[in-house]
Order: structure tokens, then C-alpha cells, then sequence
């Protein structure tokens, strides 16, 4: 029984997320292969590094966020790709579309998938894949969301963990208490923001203490749509705020103003980006080269909106899990040891894992 992990895309720094599992339950079963995420480019012209590996018998995408289901605009549509209802909606047409719950398991090519809710965007899960003893991949993850739940996984001796802030460990509340600050600027703030991910977030929290000043893109994740979402995919504490915002049209003059998509490059954002003597625009992601540009020359600000894991959220998971091997995704690690004394000495540089499962031969040293 052989377990194998060839990490195509997304080890060693934030890129398109890319991996291939291939599982042979006995040395005269057939190899069953399957690619988890299928990410695109995060910058213009930029290629996404990967290609579609041969005889793949499913696709899984975790999120519907261009450095994870990017690249299914080339994919074969005669490959089955998973997802959650949710996230179809904004996948391409061509695909051979097969449904995933949010939090249930389904069964693929006679293999067990666990899914469940991964805190980090709209309909997005994490992968939880019954060979050998589990592979779990997170996609992109947080515990501190307030609209997206966390749903904790089963234990599985391979972790595949989003890692994207590295070993940082602020908290969400302290990243909001900065965010205030901006609120007293001249200027309207413009947030670029994932449409499906923290711009409906950002809308509860700015009304939840009783600033109403905001408007949301037509592009965004409206509450109507949170509301209408399967239970398990929202935050039960939050559906008394989406209920309380309903049916508010976009205005352009708001305070606040939360639009897609987050690089600023199309929709509202891209419009309102030529407007700097108006709006002041805060990044609160990943940003691109322009982004990049604009905030060292102090044209735009930049304040993390916590969606990936923090340290201790890694440390917890990685407790909970139980795994012999976990691969960080999505970040430079520079010092091994450091993240072996921050997350236990079950953590990996390598981007190829095999893992026997009947002998567990895997050397954690290599």
C-alpha cells in the first residue's frame, strides 16, 4: 500500500496551488490518481507553472480563488472535477462538473473524500482523502473567521497545510483594531477585496459595532446569497447581521467601499483605483506587483485581514491531526529547523512525499 505526493505547485513560496496524490492500495491494484486544486497565475503574465499530469482519474478544488482553480481553463473536460455547489458557480463551463458537500463525505473511484468547511471562503473546503492512513490537504484555511466556519477534520498521517503567513502570529482582532484607524482618513477607503472571500466578512464586522457607512461591489458575495448558503457553510453568530443588511444597492460615495477583485485590476475596483484624490485604497491580501508599487510609494496602504492560518493555528491543527508528515504550502521556509521547533519535527521541505503505509518508512530527516 503506497502513498505518494508530488507537490506540483505551491511548496516553497505563494504560487498556484497544484498537487498530485497517487495511491496504489497493493502492487497489483490500479494507481488511482488525483490532482488537488488546479491554481492559476497570481500575477499578469506570469505562467502557473504546471501542467496537467496524465490519466487523472478526479480533480478536486478546494476554493474558487484564481491560485487554486485558475488553471482549470486548460484542463481536459473529460476529467471529473469535484467541488462544492458553491464554488461551480464559478468555475468554467466546459468542465465534466461532480458535486461535493460542504461538510459530508463522498465516495471516488472507491476512495473515501471528507469534506468540510475551511474558514476561508465562500463554499471553500478542505480535502480529507481515505488512503493509507489520510492524506488531508487544507487548501487555503483560517480558525478566526466569524462568517466561514472551521470544521475540524479527521486525523491523517500526511498534512498538507496552507501556510501562507509563515510563522506569523497576529491575531484578527489585532489586524481589525488597525484597520480603525483608516476609518478617520479625509478620503473614502477602497478595498480590493476576493469577492467570495473576506468582503461580506469585513461588511459584519465594520456593522457590528455600529458602523453602517459601507457598501459592497455588485461583484461581491451578497447576504441574500450567505443566507441562502447550506447551514454548515456560515457562521451561525453571523446570520443575525446578514439579516440586518439585505437589500443594500452599491453606492460609490460610502465611507468604505468593498469590491473585487482583490489584485484591483477589473470590476469597480479597477475604475475607482484612477479616482486617488477620492478614495485611499487599503490592501488587506496578497498583493500584486502594482499593489506592491503603490503602497511603497505611499499611494496605498496595506493592513492584513487575517484568512490564512496563524502559528498557533498550524500548531493546533497540526496536534490534532496526529501527522507523521506535514508539508507547509504557499511560503518561503527559509530555516527548517525553525519550523520543526515551531510545529513539531513532523515537518518537510520536500516536495515529492512517498510513505509506505505498511512499513512507514518515510525519513523525516531527509
Amino acid at each position: 500500500m503506497k502513498v505518494c505526493v508530488d507537490i506540483l505547485s505551491g511548496a516553497g513560496r505563494k504560487t498556484a496551488a497544484a498537487i498530485l496524490v497517487t495511491y496504489q492500495a497493493s502492487p497489483h491494484a490500479r494507481t488511482l490518481r488525483f490532482l488537488l486544486d488546479a491554481g492559476g497565475a497570481l500575477e499578469v503574465g506570469e505562467d502557473k507553472g504546471w501542467t496537467q499530469p496524465n490519466d487523472l482519474d478526479a480533480i478536486f478544488i478546494s476554493h474558487d480563488h484564481q491560485d487554486h482553480m485558475g488553471g482549470l481553463d486548460d484542463i481536459d473536460s473529460k476529467v471529473p472535477v469535484y467541488a462544492t455547489l458553491l464554488v461551480q458557480q464559478q468555475l468554467p463551463s466546459h468542465l465534466n462538473l461532480q458535486t461535493l458537500p460542504v461538510c459530508g463525505m463522498t465516495l471516488v473511484e472507491g476512495i473515501e473524500v471528507n469534506t468540510g468547511s475551511a474558514g476561508h471562503s465562500f463554499g471553500g473546503v478542505w480535502l480529507h482523502l481515505n488512503v493509507g492512513e489520510g492524506v488531508f490537504y487544507s487548501g487555503d484555511f483560517s480558525l478566526e473567521s466569524t462568517l466561514y466556519p472551521f470544521t475540524m477534520p479527521p486525523k491523517a498521517s500526511i498534512a498538507l497545510l496552507d501556510a501562507s503567513y509563515g510563522l506569523y502570529d497576529n491575531s484578527l482582532e489585532q489586524c481589525k483594531s488597525a484597520l480603525v484607524h483608516y476609518l478617520n482618513d479625509e478620503r473614502a477607503l477602497l478595498m480590493p477585496v476576493p469577492q467570495s472571500g473576506r468582503a461580506l466578512e469585513i461588511a459584519c464586522w465594520l456593522t457590528s459595532f455600529g458602523f453602517d457607512d459601507w457598501t459592497l461591489g455588485e461583484d461581491c458575495l451578497s447576504p441574500e446569497s450567505a443566507l441562502a448558503a447550506p447551514i454548515e457553510g456560515i457562521c451561525t453568530e453571523a446570520r443575525p447581521i446578514l439579516e440586518r443588511i439585505k437589500s443594500q444597492a452599491f453606492n460609490p460615495n460610502a465611507k468604505v467601499v468593498l469590491c473585487g477583485d482583490p489584485d484591483g485590476m477589473s470590476g469597480e475596483a479597477a475604475v475607482l483605483l484612477h479616482q486617488p484624490e477620492r478614495y485611499l485604497p487599503v490592501y488587506t491580501g496578497h498583493l500584486p506587483e502594482h499593489a506592491r508599487q503603490a503602497v511603497s510609494e505611499d499611494r496605498a496602504h496595506f493592513e492584513r485581514w487575517n484568512v490564512h492560518p496563524r502559528k498557533q493555528d498550524l500548531q493546533q491543527l497540526v496536534d490534532h491531526l496526529n501527522c507523521r508528515i506535514c508539508a507547509p504550502l504557499f511560503h518561503t521556509m527559509k530555516d527548517l529547523n525553525e519550523w520543526r521547533q515551531a510545529l513539531g519535527p513532523s515537518v518537510t521541505a520536500d516536495s515529492y512525499i512517498e510513505l509506505d503505509c505498511i512499513e512507514l518508512d518515510y525519513d523525516l530527516n531527509s
